[in-house]
């Protein structure tokens, strides 16, 4: 039983155990290499990846529950070892008054380590991740996980000389019980936070929300700003419109069958639905400013194909790290520790 001791405060157990460490996540890292399955695990809480991914592809991730238990045996050798010590310089206090602050600043450090420990273990083990949320412009978005929402009211995109975006500013609203608590203004690296949450900006667009509809006449006729799950109703009685289907470069195949080529808009074309008295009567294509459209059948009216609305969006990835600020901490300990250490064995030396 005391050799076990002595094994485990000793300080070589401690370095082999970062040796072998070292060893275990360079493979580890080669393993990451061309497998799908592990790139999903920064998508996720560490802890609950392994158990939903991990335990059911040893041959994959054996590397991270060595890596976990290996971090394990670090902390319990590096608790133990300090705990050894302390009593031992509480013994000396007297004899060792002059490098008391050396010796403090040492276990400052230890203590430090152990803290970054244990806010990733609570990272790992708690929390979430949840990537893609896409947000429109007017439209509230369930944060996922937590019980309030979130709107985009505007955007705002910087380009470079070259076209390519060089910035975007996203302003977003906070939404509890339906009143609006907050709002801010999110950039890149400036994420939104809100209960613990954060809400990373992480891409921006514009996304097409239906059909501009000529409804009437080329000269006399109105237009309309049609969106997808909108129904508008025709000068004939009973008669109504709903856009189906949108191809951005219309096709079809030998069998007949409407296709899209590529998301380029080349050759746009929506599906036009006519209903009568709430019953689908026809369907139709209507191509990009096509003018020569005869009227629907039993109808007069005439519908032309205009244009299309955009609206703004951002996507955004949601985040809540409970043991980040743990970590922060002791990694601040462990610096200015560190810092005092170093400092202060530097004065004793040149006192000698």
């Amino acid at each position: 039983m005391k050799n076990l001791w002595y094994l485990l405060i000793s300080l070589r157990l401690g370095i082999y155990l970062i040796l072998v460490f070292v060893f275990v996540a360079l493979i580890g890292s080669f393993i990451m290499q061309g497998n799908p399955l592990l790139d999903g695990i920064n998508q996720e809480v560490l802890f609950k990846w392994l158990y939903a991914y991990g335990l059911t592809n040893i041959k994959a991730s054996w590397w991270l529950f060595a890596l976990i238990l290996i971090t394990f045996l670090l902390g319990i050798n590096t608790v133990l070892c300090n705990t050894d010590r302390f009593f031992s310089l509480f013994a000396l206090r007297k004899r060792l008054r002059k490098r008391l602050w050396i010796e403090l600043s040492s276990y400052a450090m230890h203590l430090g380590f152990l803290i970054v420990l244990v806010g990733h273990l609570i990272s790992s083990t708690t929390g979430f991740k949840s990537k893609g949320n896409i947000a429109y412009q007017g439209v509230p978005l369930k944060v996922p996980y937590m019980d309030y929402y979130i709107r985009l009211d505007d955007l705002k995109v910087e380009y470079y000389p070259n076209g390519y975006p060089k910035d975007f500013e996203s302003k977003l609203t906070v939404i509890e019980d339906g009143r609006d608590v907050l709002n801010k203004a999110v950039m890149v690296n400036h994420p939104l936070s809100h209960k613990g949450a954060y809400l990373y900006q992480v891409d921006s667009g514009e996304a097409v929300s239906g059909a501009n509809l000529l409804i009437g006449g080329e000269k006399e006729g109105k237009i309309y700003s049609l969106g997808f799950d909108e129904k508008i109703a025709l000068p004939e009685t009973g008669y109504s419109l709903q856009i189906g289907r949108l191809f951005p470069d219309f096709d079809t195949t030998s069998d007949g069958e409407a296709y899209s080529r590529s998301p380029q808009f080349n050759n746009p074309a929506v599906e036009l639905l006519l209903y009568k008295d709430d019953q689908l009567v026809s369907k139709s294509w209507a191509f990009y400013r096509d003018f020569k459209r005869e009227p629907f059948s039993g109808t007069k009216t005439r519908v032309f194909l205009v244009g299309f609305p955009a609206k703004k969006y951002v996507i955004l990835d949601v985040q809540k790290d409970e043991g980040a600020f743990i970590a922060l901490a002791g990694s601040l300990i462990f610096l200015s520790s560190s810092l005092i250490y170093f400092t202060l064995k530097k004065y004793k030396y040149r006192e000698v």
